[in-house]
């Protein structure tokens, strides 16, 4: 049986760090960056690419990164996407942390 494929459909920004500002955001798993930069500001919706799916065994961490010039980069949070998820179709986590909350849609397929 082949290992599943996290599915990343849209990150919603329901507050972002600072209020009122842009967030800079960077999607990364065990320290390899591999969405972003991309800017988001409250009730901003970010649509993943339909062909970009993550490949992992078990369970996939992924930690959202805010930077800012001349400020060093903020953790907002991480999500476990979990193997066990497969088939349940779309699923929603949420990134909290710094004063941000992130909404991150995804599938496992």
């Amino acid at each position: 049986m082949s290992d599943p494929l996290a599915k990343l459909i849209t990150l919603t920004a329901r507050l972002t760090q600072t209020p009122g500002e842009t967030d800079r955001l960077v999607i990364a798993s065990g320290g390899i960056e591999f969405e972003g930069p991309f800017p988001m500001n409250a009730g901003d919706v970010f649509d993943f690419d339909d062909q970009d799916l993550v490949p992992f065994s078990g369970q996939l961490q992924l930690d959202l990164i805010a930077e800012h010039p001349g400020q060093q980069p903020a953790n907002l949070g991480p999500v476990i996407i979990r193997a066990d998820e497969q088939g349940r179709g779309e699923l929603t986590q949420q990134f909290r942390g710094s004063g941000a909350l992130y909404d991150l849609a995804y599938k496992v397929i």
